[in-house]
């Protein structure tokens, strides 16, 4: 049997899905020792060839649109007590494997296993104030108690994520921070464990930013309640970008400008949620990416 299992979602990532499975195979625990599954949530530019370049990776299909069908369709195949994820983008750094079985022996009774996910810039960036905005907000792994668990770098008990359902297959983003706060509300410890380590590109411009709120502000408001969803999801937002301003006001390793640079663009991407929340409102549905 295996000791690991290790997921990895994709749509139309023949560009990327490469260079995260060389990393996977790059483990330093023994290749005998973890599955590999890929689930290709109907792409269509042939991500599954890529995938299956790779011998002994297990090639699943996910008609419905999402990364969490994709991912509750892997777990019925796990033959392992682990499950381990990670995205397409991704790359794995040579001992995550090796350092999640450690963190688990450590943790016994854990809910999730958060690792760090370093990011780095890859090609040419549209600007300085994009690659200072991710550095500065995005996967905040730190936090992992309060339910900010990524699944860019997630490892949990296979039959735990099992008996509860697995994620939430109608979200299109944010499903990973509410399967862990149900974990968490089924008595599982959130665990930030900073030496399992997972590489993940920068969002370099300012299209793929918009995308990204875009996406994650589908996400919350597929998750949030209907009664008085549009209020909510404002006051929400409201009261995240004036942390995000206070945040970048404060930080000690930018200049004024940049500071600045980063608080406009902040308040930019607030109006860009603020907008999809009033399309969501009549009627239009999240969007995937």
């Amino acid at each position: 049997m295996y000791q690991i299992a290790v997921v990895v979602p994709v749509w139309n990532g023949r560009a990327i899905l490469r260079r995260c499975l060389e990393a996977i195979e790059r483990q330093t625990l023994p290749r005998e020792a973890f599955q590999v599954i890929v689930v290709d949530n109907a792409s269509t530019d042939g991500t599954p060839e890529i995938a299956r370049a790779f011998p002994g990776t297990l090639v699943l299909e996910e008609p419905t649109p999402g990364s969490y069908a994709a991912r509750n369709r892997a777990l019925a195949h796990v033959e392992a007590p682990i499950t381990a994820f990670t995205d397409a983008d991704c790359v794995p750094d040579p001992d995550w494997l090796e350092r999640v079985l450690a963190a688990a022996s450590a943790n016994p009774g854990f809910g999730v296993l958060a690792g760090k996910i370093d990011l780095f810039d890859e090609g040419e960036q549209e600007g300085i104030v994009f690659g200072d905005y991710e550095r500065l907000f995005s996967f905040p792994q730190a936090h992992a108690a309060r339910g900010n668990c990524a699944t860019a770098n997630w490892a949990s008990e296979t039959e735990l994520l099992r008996s509860l359902g697995g994620f939430d297959a109608s979200l299109k983003s944010g499903g990973d921070r509410q399967m862990a706060l149900r974990i968490k509300q089924a008595g599982r410890p959130l665990v930030y464990v900073p030496a399992m380590v997972v590489r993940h590109p920068v969002r370099a411009s300012r299209a793929e930013l918009v995308r990204k709120r875009q996406r994650l502000s589908g996400g919350r408001w597929d998750r949030t309640r209907r009664s008085l969803r549009l209020p909510r999801v404002l006051a929400v937002t409201a009261v995240d970008t004036v942390r995000r301003l206070r945040r970048a006001a404060i930080s000690p390793g930018l200049s004024l400008r940049r500071k600045l640079a980063v608080m406009m663009l902040t308040l930019e991407l607030a109006g860009v949620a603020i907008a999809e929340f009033l399309h969501l409102a009549v009627g239009r549905k999240a969007a995937r990416d």
